[in-house]
């Protein structure tokens, strides 16, 4: 019998990938022969059901990276994971000229690499939308979209307003700078204006409720319970046909504040998906039920039509 083994963890910047393996219990292995020994999925036992659970991958926020926002779940995943290097952050490469167009071709790209369908997990409001708008356009590739630190309600304009807030916040903190310096380079405050631009000139377009209701895929939004707009935002989403968590304890960024709640929603979430017991499973079932319901009435008033008829 094989052991259980520990998750799969990859990290994509750009082309390149680092494969990390994770000890039954979770920790990254220190031993370099068995991180560089795993480099695919085939390595895996068959024999184990853990070998069939559905892959993760995960889109970082903006101004973040995988490490900054991620790297407390590492321990708690048990299904194999890739996160993404959205271009333009991290220490190395240089800001596109749409970022965030470079970003959904860079996580389509990802998700057709997987062995099956994934769940793609999108973190703030540049990560859950690049997450929304890369499954969007490969909906057949795409079991699930998980949408953390986000609100559908939110506009352009008001998110605007808070980028500038947040612009003028960390260009009076030197604390600040130097933390996005040390993480981007000096070039985090021109990807800060490259997000602005797309925002402005609808290159990047924030998912809505009608988006919502439209999508092909089943979604969840989990929020933290700490922040006021983020806990509104959940009673809207549900309505238009989300799955909704609210984690207690959490803020914006859930990953961080409560990582291992934040892992467990996401696995469980996938479970649901294969289950077919979602928001969305739901809805298409009730869907079919109307429609069976609207033809069988269909049938049998024209039956007693029929039977009027062979009475005249």
């Amino acid at each position: 019998m094989w052991p259980r083994p520990g998750p799969l963890i990859r990290s994509r910047r750009g082309r390149a990938w680092s494969v990390i393996l994770a000890c039954a219990d979770g920790v990254p292995s220190r031993r370099r022969d068995m991180n560089s020994a795993l480099t695919s999925h085939a390595l895996l036992p068959a024999t184990e059901s853990w070998y069939h659970v559905r892959p993760v991958i995960l889109v970082h926020g903006l101004l973040g990276t995988e490490d900054a926002h991620y790297a407390g779940c590492r321990r708690w995943w048990s299904h194999s994971v890739t996160e993404i290097r959205l271009p333009g952050h991290g220490a190395g490469g240089e800001v596109p000229s749409h970022p965030a167009a470079a970003a959904i071709d860079r996580v389509r790209e990802a998700i057709g690499e997987q062995p099956q369908p994934p769940v793609v997990v999108g973190l703030s409001y540049l990560g859950a939308a690049v997450a929304f708008r890369a499954a969007e356009r490969a909906p057949s590739r795409v079991a699930g979209v998980v949408m953390s630190g986000y609100s559908f309600l939110v506009s352009p304009e008001t998110l605007n307003r808070w980028l500038a807030g947040f612009t003028r916040m960390a260009a009076h903190q030197q604390g600040s700078r130097n933390h996005f310096a040390e993480l981007h380079g000096e070039k985090w405050e021109k990807l800060l204006t490259a997000t602005f631009d797309e925002l402005s000139d609808g290159c990047l377009r924030l998912p809505d409720v009608e988006d919502l209701k439209r999508s092909e895929a089943p979604v969840q939004l989990v929020n933290g319970a700490l922040l006021q707009n983020e806990r509104n935002a959940i009673g809207p989403a549900a309505a238009a046909g989300a799955d909704v968590a609210v984690v207690a304890g959490a803020g914006h960024v859930v990953p961080v504040d409560a990582p291992r709640v934040f892992a467990a929603t996401v696995e469980e979430f996938a479970a649901r998906i294969d289950a077919g017991r979602t928001a969305f499973h739901e809805r298409r079932r009730a869907a079919d039920r109307a429609a069976h319901s609207d033809v069988s009435a269909g049938e049998a008033a024209e039956a007693g039509e029929a039977e009027e008829a062979a009475h005249v």
